[in-house]
């Protein structure tokens, strides 16, 4: 009885879509473009590979040969499960426990990739904004005691998962630490962020809905 209760609450915080408005934005807007995704329960921040500086965010090297590079911070043993798995999904949402960073080079155009995305925000940021979200993606990699970052698995040659700082949980999801990560590079919004609803809510306020599967 106890699982028939849970298995539903954690369907419904993975899988959660909020009802957006496709934005259109005009202007002639100057900046880097960064996109956010949402894909089943993988939400991830998205660059352009030639826009970021490997001094800045040195783990770019190895994805050079990408269009894009995409980033999401998660639970460290779902995340890496090569399916979905209801007892580590349980077991990330309801315990503290140890998280990784999930690096993908993509090598197709955006417009396809995001055409497997259910959600797709863009928003356009200034070139200190820009470093700003680099140094807080790079600072949340755990390192060993020479200052390397710590390699935890490759799955399919182009994605890598990393250790990384911080446990994963309810109320530290990878939707706060988006969140999180938007407001270190000045870009207000709710830390407070539990569902994937409520994280595409607050950066459709800062950005445009390019994209909500219906």
């Amino acid at each position: 009885m106890h699982n028939l209760v849970i298995f539903p609450v954690i369907f419904f915080f993975l899988n959660t879509s909020p009802a957006l408005q496709i934005n259109v934005i005009a202007g002639d807007e100057v900046g880097y473009e960064i996109y956010f995704i949402k894909q089943r329960w993988h939400t991830a921040i998205v660059f352009r590979t030639s826009d970021i500086d490997s001094n800045i965010f040195p783990v770019v090297k190895n994805f050079r040969n990408y269009n894009l590079i995409d980033i999401g911070w998660g639970d460290e043993e779902f995340y890496q499960y090569p399916d979905f798995d209801w007892e580590l999904a349980f077991k990330a949402l309801l315990y503290p426990t140890s998280s990784t960073l999930r690096v993908e080079g993509i090598s197709i155009p955006k417009e396809l990739y995001f055409d497997l995305s259910e959600i797709v925000v863009k928003m356009i940021v200034t070139d200190e904004q820009f470093k700003e979200i680099l140094k807080f993606i790079d600072d949340t990699f755990d390192r060993d005691d020479s200052g390397e970052k710590i390699l935890s698995s490759k799955a399919g040659g182009q994605i890598i998962f990393y250790a990384a700082k911080g446990k994963y949980h309810l109320f530290n999801t990878c939707n706060t630490w988006l969140a999180r990560c938007m407001n270190k590079a000045g870009l207000k919004i709710k830390t407070d962020i539990i569902l994937t609803e409520q994280l595409f809510n607050e950066l459709a306020k800062i950005g445009e809905v390019i994209k909500v599967k219906e």
